[in-house]
């Protein structure tokens, strides 16, 4: 059911991936790898595979009474597992006796986050790759597209809207980087009560008496690992939260860079600027007050999720701090927060990947915003270009001058003219300060930067491809 305050994910598709259903479904997942695992390393007998493939069914779990029973004892793991063992038993007797062997209810739930978290990556992804899909089209469609460029809220020097679009791209194949990474590196948890995996050693002993137990409980591992598409622990992290910082930095960092993007279309749309607007569809972006509004109302959503972002990040850094082998709340704190994070990085890349496909951009505009400082865009440039004849002291002097004496009626290319003129400067120095004021002369490096950027993006999408057709069955 859609949240009313989170219009963002109306959809849906946050609340499949990582709602209280998907995370039964994962917690029921890790507990049944962990069953398989102990099959192929010879401490359960093979019927045990049936028996568990059944168990991997949540339709016959009761996820509110799982829920309200794991008031007692801090997690719903605890009833979890003794549901799974009674259900187990009534398939085949005995195999309650595989059922959550060796594990502490923090391994399976911080698998369980984990498997999650593969999704949640696995999505987002997708959007950012959609993203700077749209973003590499709009970078070399308008290259040579003049631009006022801003800083700090105001009309600087010229730039290309190709070339600001480059910065948005180069940022976003930065964090498609960063989520693959964090795919690649997600552990899965399997380290007992106080992580020295000692219950699985001697159920390891009992179970195949002659054959070294650290080789079996290696094998119990990497299995375990192995089923759900995680990379096995060299060590127990139950007190080392590095694992869940860096996946909410990944996380936070892709929703903090197309919330970045969003947030300058927004203000890009602004009436007085008009520069960009959202493609919305009928209906969208009204206001309940005023009939004229188009509202950037994609953008708006956007820029709230990276808002949100950071604080719940910082909730997970905090959790860092844990004392002894198991913490005392730090963990606990991670799940909500965590889980909230996700569904704005979900939400927020997918609702990116939208805006920027139907992205509308008035290049007349562009152009005619480049006029409403009479010229004063272009006094760096043409302090550099006089700085060539006259030297930089004078030049800037000169520049600075007649910036004072600009207005409507007298532009900077006119009033530099004229005071060149009775300077004594001749027509060769003149012109070539003229040529600054055109505004479509190739402006720095802007070219070159692009396709440079641009070729980033082509090897990103082939290293991609490639990861895709690795993962294909």
């Amino acid at each position: 059911m859609p949240d009313l305050l989170d219009p963002l994910g109306a959809d849906g598709m946050a609340e499949s991936l990582v709602g209280d259903e998907a995370w039964l479904q994962a917690l029921v997942d890790a507990e049944v790898a962990l069953s398989r695992a102990l099959v192929t390393a010879g401490l359960a007998p093979e019927w045990m595979l049936g028996v568990a493939d059944s168990l991997a069914d949540t339709a016959a779990l009761d996820r509110e009474a799982l829920g309200a029973a794991g008031r007692s004892g801090g997690n719903p793991v605890i009833p979890l597992a003794k549901a799974l063992a009674a259900r187990a038993e009534t398939l085949h007797a005995g195999s309650s006796d595989h059922v959550h062997v060796g594990a502490t209810s923090q391994d399976i739930i911080d698998t369980a986050t984990m498997i999650i978290a593969a999704t949640t990556l696995e999505a987002t992804l997708e959007s950012l790759v959609a993203l700077a899909g749209s973003l590499a089209v709009l970078a070399e469609a308008h290259r040579a597209t003049p631009q006022a460029g801003r800083t700090l809220g105001q009309h600087a020097s010229p730039t290309t809207f190709g070339f600001v679009v480059a910065g948005w791209l180069d940022a976003v194949c930065t964090v498609i980087l960063s989520v693959m990474d964090a795919r690649q590196k997600l552990p899965a948890s399997l380290a007992g009560a106080v992580g020295t995996l000692g219950a699985l050693t001697d159920a390891a002993e009992t179970r195949l008496p002659g054959h070294p137990a650290s080789t079996s409980v290696e094998r119990v591992v990497s299995a375990y690992a192995a089923e759900l598409g995680l990379v096995a622990p060299v060590i127990s992290w139950h007190s080392n939260r590095l694992p869940i910082a860096e996946l909410g930095s990944a996380l936070a960092g892709a929703t903090g860079v197309v919330a970045t993007i969003a947030l300058n279309v927004a203000e890009l749309s602004r009436t007085e600027i008009g520069e960009l607007s959202e493609g919305l569809a009928e209906g969208e972006g009204g206001s309940s007050a005023m009939p004229h509004k188009r509202n950037p109302v994609s953008s708006v959503l956007i820029v709230s999720a990276g808002k949100q972002a950071p604080g719940l990040l910082s909730t997970l850094y905090a959790s860092l701090l844990a004392e002894d082998q198991r913490a005392i709340g730090g963990w606990h704190a991670e799940w909500q927060t965590l889980r909230e994070l996700e569904r704005l990085a979900i939400t927020s890349t997918a609702a990116a990947s939208g805006l920027l496909a139907n992205l509308r951009v008035d290049g007349g505009r562009m152009r005619e915003n480049l006029d409403i400082t009479h010229g004063l865009l272009y006094s760096e440039r043409v302090s550099a270009v006089l700085a060539g004849m006259l030297g930089k002291t004078a030049a800037f002097a000169l520049v600075k001058g007649a910036s004072g004496h600009v207005s409507a009626s007298s532009p900077l290319a006119v009033v530099l003219d004229e005071q060149l003129e009775v300077a004594g400067h001749g027509r060769e120095v003149r012109d070539t300060v003229q040529r600054v004021f055109n505004p479509e002369a190739p402006v720095g490096q802007t070219g070159p930067a692009i396709d440079a950027v641009l070729e980033r993006h082509r090897s990103l999408v082939d290293q991609h491809r490639l990861a895709q057709t690795k993962v294909s069955p």
